[in-house]
């Protein structure tokens, strides 16, 4: 026990005796668990945790370390950390090498640093003690606490006696996290907090605006950016952003305001509802802030951008963009037309590209009417609520005509309501009197027009929609006249010699329909006590029983009415229907047979109708049709050739047709084979018929792409019906004959049809798309007596270069029709922008040349300027023939000028 006490006391005398040794005579001073001393001093080695203590004060704390007496090189290795309090820095990492000689710190892998409000975070760093610089290096992160800013980039130098951070390569620096910097090369000035670069930039605010610069200038604590050559993509929405460029820029993030010098706008293309168009607004200098923009030196174009000048202008001394009441307004604004000023505005102004629905007068427009001469429209918009506005459109005519038109528009969740009126004062319609023309005493005339839908949101329905239409007008001629420009309104009825006033619920879902309501048709053609004809109430049933490829289809269908026509001719009709159809089947030697069996039963009762009784009147009827085809078909290397004969047989046993004699049906080869070719409700086609035809195609295969003849084959060996020419092929030709034989003549089928004899005409088409340069179409009908034409339809469209002509020849007799007319458009075109139309029409009927219309357009995607002649040969009660020569121009989206330079 003495001896061991001895060992220690000789032990704890010789550890004091080193350490006061190495802290008077060295730099470093060691306090470790184990320490350990090798060749000969010159090697100190500790280990399992401690610190070392350096002759400046900093303090290194290590698992563990190792000293080079003789270079004076400390490494230090596992949570090292570096205290220099003298600095104010503090250093960890994994792995630290301290070169006294030098005072320089290098340390290796997850390194961080903190010093008065920054961290640092980098794979590795190098700390110059005498010049106190820190370079940290790979993945590097630095974040400032004071002003919220984070740097990232691969090198960063923090040198703290300048308060300078400056990075070299790719950097991206995030400040109070609303401002993004994409950028190289970056310095931060950390005294005065201002971020620059001298390298292309992109910056990113909080509203995801972007602002890309050839080089920035960022002060932090004034929250001001500027810059040289800046662009900026504003977020107005996805795919809808507007485009800024300045030349040199001063930007303030606090209001949003800049100051600029050459400025370039470039507004989203679709902005006036145009993708073609590149809207645009250049200017010597800008400014502006929340409430405005101000452009110096301004020109607008909404044209394409081409090496060209723009068709259309506006030069301004200054454009501002009244930003609160969503204005642009123009000072000393000229209208410029390919460079050449045209018209001078002192001020005007218009709705910014942002508004969509906002108070305030629409782009006008000067019209001329073949029948009421020039006229002045100018539409003014009224939001009467976030649902409801309404547009009051007058138009001002040169001689004291008006017309006061408002159409009133209530879009709810589940409804839309759109109505249209007007007033017109002024108006002196031709009357015949006697055999001369007069103009009747001035009076006013009018329309209403409504439409009205309401979701009523059924959930056992896909569709459930009640709707109502109203058309009204006050003359016969109302629509005619008043065509053209003169009225805009989605209700506008497309017939312009009948209106229809109704309402109705349509039902729908999977497997069925269902659609009821009232209708009244008023033909204007007509005398005015027989004009009207009364549908009150009507509905239409439809239901799939059964939908199968191997078992057929099964359905039932009702309908009814009560019509009410010519004053007092009154008929209540219900049909119900059941059809099956059976599916298709192949014999072994290709023939593909089917058959249908339809079901009809009919309820009546009638009042001064010649086909139905006054009394109730139940009727029932079925039709059996058996239809066989054989297609064939021959493939040659770059041919295929299909040849489809085809009958149809079709047994009526009842012969209780209604009478249809006098019913305009005509038959075609695209409606031959159809169960209701004729177009019939309450009857079957009567009788015993066999309907014969014949399908042949010869197509090219030159753009048909496969690999060898195996391919071809396997394509088509299963197909009857082959495409059109825009689905696979550009080049074919086709022909098709059908006809009719009946067992017994019937005059109560159409007559026009020719299906009431025993024979029928035959029936034929012939469509040509073999030759690059001609289409041709052939509809006819020959007699069965094989010698007359009753029917001829040709369709020809011929292209040379630039020039395209079509013609339509229609010409009809005997049973089949009267039409005798021969019509031609042709259009050469000069350039993309330049080209000459023309359009006659002659009905040989009469004898008469109808119109003649000749025009001359420039057209490009922001203008259009034409030059019309115009003559018409006919008259229609306030209509006389005419001929005029009209000039019209349309700036868009500004306005349009039409002018009649000339009229007769």
């Amino acid at each position: 026990m003495k001896n061991n006490f001895k060992l220690f006391l000789i032990c704890l005398i010789f550890n004091s005796m080193f350490y006061i040794s190495l802290s008077a005579n060295e730099e470093f001073v060691f306090d470790v668990t184990e320490l350990e001393i090798l060749d000969n001093g010159n090697l100190i080695i500790g280990t399992k945790k401690g610190k070392v203590t350096v002759s400046d004060g900093s303090v290194i704390t290590a698992n563990n370390f190792k000293y080079n007496k003789i270079s004076n090189i400390l490494e230090a290795t596992g949570n090292v950390k570096f205290d220099n309090e003298i600095d104010g820095i503090l250093i960890f990492s994994d792995t630290a090498v301290y070169k006294k000689n030098e005072e320089e710190l290098f340390t290796y892998g997850n390194s961080e640093a903190y010093n008065d409000g920054i961290i640092i975070n980098a794979e590795n760093f190098e700390y110059n003690k005498k010049l106190d610089i820190l370079n940290a290096n790979k993945d590097v992160m630095l974040y400032d606490s004071i002003k919220d800013i984070v740097i990232n980039s691969q090198n960063i130098t923090y040198t703290k006696k300048e308060e300078k951070i400056f990075s070299k390569g790719l950097t991206n620096a995030l400040i109070e996290n609303k401002y993004t910097f994409d950028s190289k090369n970056v310095l931060f000035l950390r005294d005065i907090f201002e971020l620059s670069s001298n390298e292309k930039t992109i910056v990113k605010d909080d509203e995801l605006n972007q602002y890309e610069l050839d080089q920035f200038n960022y002060q932090i604590n004034k929250k001001f950016l500027k810059g040289k050559k800046i662009n900026i993509i504003s977020n107005s929405s996805e795919n809808k952003k507007d485009e800024y460029y300045f030349s040199e820029g001063f930007f303030d993030f606090n209001d949003n305001s800049f100051i600029s010098k050459e400025t370039k706008i470039k507004l989203r293309k679709d902005v006036f509802e145009n993708n073609e168009q590149d809207p645009r607004l250049y200017g010597a200098s800008s400014k502006g802030d929340d409430t405005e923009t101000v452009v110096n030196k301004g020109i607008f174009t909404s044209c394409k951008n081409s090496e060209n000048c723009p068709a259309w202008s506006i030069k301004s001394e200054k454009i501002t963009h009244d930003k609160v009441n969503q204005n642009m307004v123009y000072k000393n604004a000229i209208l410029q037309l390919y460079d050449v000023p045209v018209f001078y505005f002192p001020k005007f102004f218009h709705p910014d590209p942002s508004v969509e629905r906002r108070s305030g007068f629409l782009q006008p427009q000067l019209n001329s009417s073949k029948v009421l001469g020039s006229s002045l429209y100018v539409p003014y918009f009224k939001v009467l609520s976030h649902d409801k506005d309404l547009t009051f459109k007058p138009t001002i005519f040169r001689d004291n005509k008006y017309i006061l038109q408002t159409e009133y528009r209530q879009k709810e969740e589940r409804s839309n309501l759109i109505t249209d009126f007007s007033l017109t004062k002024g108006y002196r319609a031709l009357k015949l009197i006697d055999g001369e023309k007069v103009l009747t005493d001035e009076n006013s005339i009018s329309h209403f027009f409504l439409k009205y839908d309401y979701d009523l949101a059924l959930e056992s329905y896909s569709r459930s929609i009640i709707n109502a239409k109203i058309e009204r007008v006050s003359n016969t001629t109302y629509l005619k006249v008043f065509e053209g420009n003169l009225y805009k309104t989605p209700v506008m009825p497309i017939d312009k010699s009948q209106m229809k006033n109704e309402i109705s619920i349509d039902l729908n879902k999977e497997d069925q329909s269902f659609r009821s309501g009232f209708e009244i048709y008023e033909n204007l053609a007509d005398k005015k006590n027989d004009r009207y004809q009364y549908i009150f109430p009507y509905y239409e049933f439809n239901k799939n029983l059964l939908s199968d490829e191997n078992e057929g289809t099964l359905a039932f269908s009702s309908t009814g009415s009560n019509n009410l026509v010519a004053t007092n001719n009154l008929t209540s009709r219900i049909v119900n229907n059941i059809n099956y159809r059976s599916p298709n089947f192949i014999s072994n030697i290709g023939f593909e047979n089917s058959y249908g069996l339809y079901f009809r039963n009919t309820n009546t009762i009638a009042k001064k109708n010649v086909n139905y009784k006054n009394k109730p009147q139940v009727d029932g009827m079925s039709l059996l049709e058996i239809t066989s085809s054989l297609p064939l078909s021959k493939l040659n290397r770059d041919t295929l050739e299909t040849l489809t004969p085809k009958i149809s047989f079709r047994v009526n046993p009842k012969n209780n047709m209604v009478d249809h004699n006098e019913k305009d049906t005509k038959i075609n080869t695209s409606n031959i084979f159809s169960i209701d070719r004729l177009k019939l409700s309450d009857s079957f086609e009567p009788g015993k018929s066999i309907t014969f035809g014949i399908d042949y195609k010869y197509d090219i295969l030159e753009n048909y792409e496969l690999e060898n003849e195996e391919q071809i084959v396997e394509k088509f060996k299963n197909e009857i019906n082959f495409p059109k020419k825009s689905e696979r092929f550009d080049k074919y030709l086709e022909i098709k004959l059908a006809t009719v034989f009946r067992d017994h003549e019937d005059d109560k089928i159409p007559e026009m049809s020719t299906l009431g004899g025993k024979s029928s005409n035959i029936f034929g088409s012939i469509n040509s798309y073999l030759f690059k340069n001609l289409d041709l179409g052939y509809d006819f009908s020959l007699d069965n007596d094989m010698k007359t034409i009753a029917s001829n339809t040709i369709n020809t469209t011929i292209y040379l270069n630039n020039f395209v002509t079509t013609f339509d020849f229609i010409e009809e007799r005997d049973k089949v029709g009267t039409s005798h007319l021969l019509k031609n458009s042709s259009i050469l075109k000069f350039n993309e922008n330049n080209f000459i139309s023309f359009e006659t029409r002659r009905n040989k009927e009469i004898n008469l040349t109808e119109y003649y219309d000749l025009s001359y357009e420039y057209r490009n995607d922001c203008l259009k300027a034409a030059l019309k002649f115009n003559k018409t040969f006919y008259q229609d009660q306030d209509r006389e023939p005419t001929e005029d020569l009209f000039f019209t121009i349309s700036i868009i989206p500004i306005t349009t000028y039409e002018e009649a330079l000339y009229k007769r």
